[in-house]
């Protein structure tokens, strides 16, 4: 029940609590995480040391500095891959490191 003694149905509590701010962050960060994972594969997953989004950018830190460069190449056609995994245009940018 709320203030005014209303009882809200639990997926209408769920959904008030993920659309607020700080958890919409983290889940589109857990999206656009999984979306590299399952784009890039296995392979290319070996060489990454950690992957973060945020504010439209995707941030790579890469093990190899070959893949760094290939990926470099790549960058507009890794990001339209990852985009229509997502199936909304969540990154604007990559960060390799």
């Amino acid at each position: 029940m709320n203030n005014r003694g209303e009882v809200k149905n639990i997926s209408r509590v769920i959904d008030d609590i993920f659309s607020q701010k700080h958890f919409k962050i983290g889940i589109d960060n857990i999206k656009v995480q999984e979306a590299w994972t399952e784009t890039m594969g296995k392979n290319i997953n070996r060489y990454i040391s950690k992957v973060y989004y945020k504010k439209g950018v995707l941030f790579i830190k890469l093990k190899s500095s070959v893949l760094k460069e290939e990926l470099k190449f790549e960058k507009n056609k890794v990001i339209k891959l990852i985009n229509r995994k997502l199936g909304k245009e969540y990154i604007k940018d990559l960060n390799l490191s």
